[in-house]
């Protein structure tokens, strides 16, 4: 089943709007605490993502894989570069449990 990216749209339009979340793999890796979901492009490389993943669970943080690569994540949080992680700090269980599905 492909992800629903109309929600994810809203929901990071929604984070961006409210100034709660962390751009970039390395930055998320460092201001992972008081983040309530994890949000992974496909293209994160993989030594990055085992660090990535660690953090997250140490900060029982929700991880979403999701199905975009970099600049298409990028594009979403209407950013010209990059990003190929989102620390969102300010979204609902209902969101988390939708970008699961």
């Amino acid at each position: 089943m492909r992800m629903d990216t109309a929600h994810l749209s809203k929901v990071l339009k929604e984070a961006m709007k409210g100034g709660k979340y962390t751009l970039g793999a390395k930055e998320t890796i460092y201001g992972m605490k008081g983040a309530k979901a994890l949000l992974l492009s496909s293209s994160v490389p993989t030594d990055l993502l085992t660090k990535l993943k660690a953090e997250a669970a140490k900060h029982d943080v929700t991880v979403v894989d999701l199905p975009v690569t970099s600049a298409e994540l990028a594009r979403m949080v209407g950013k010209p570069y990059s990003v190929s992680a989102v620390a969102l700090r300010s979204v609902s269980e209902a969101d988390i449990k939708q970008l699961l599905r």
